[in-house]
């Protein structure tokens, strides 16, 4: 039979965890609770939302007195209240053709022999540094455009 202390001190733990608002079968993870800087970011985007508010009110009531439309006032610019996260660039799908395939397989075996990775988005990065500085974007457009249709059919044919 287990000693009354010990039974007691469970008691005393259950209670104290009971008290802290940790539930059983609660979530093991906890939210993360935000940082002095990000609550106060938070506060300050607060304050210049009803700052704005409140100026667009005031405008708005000025501008409709004595059925006169007037000017309204230029508000000025909101200032971010926290620096955003830059978000990755859309991905661009690549599909070379046989030939690019095979230069990349290239670089990819001397890479291995020198014991280095060289990926293939690397390359394809090069590749358009390369290109930006000996073409204009629309030298690039004039290169890879055929020739204009202007006589003849146009489009798929039908049946």
């Amino acid at each position: 039979m287990a000693e009354p202390d010990a039974l007691n001190a469970l008691e005393e733990e259950a209670q104290s965890r009971s008290s802290r608002g940790r539930q059983p079968g609660g979530s093991r993870k906890p939210r993360r609770q935000p940082s002095a800087a990000e609550l106060a970011a938070q506060r300050e985007e607060e304050r210049l939302k009803r700052e704005a508010a409140r100026l667009q009110r005031e405008t708005g009531d000025q501008s409709h007195k004595g059925g006169q439309v007037q000017p309204s006032q230029e508000l000025a610019p909101v200032p971010a209240a926290s620096p955003k996260k830059q978000t990755r660039p859309k991905s661009i799908p690549f599909y070379p053709n046989p030939e690019d395939e095979d230069f990349l397989w290239a670089v990819a075996e001397a890479a291995t022999a020198r014991r280095e990775k060289v990926p293939a988005t690397a390359v394809l990065r090069l590749a358009l540094r390369r290109l930006s500085d000996q073409m204009t974007p629309s030298e690039v457009v004039r290169a890879l455009s055929g020739p204009v249709q202007t006589e003849g059919k146009s489009g798929r044919p039908r049946r």
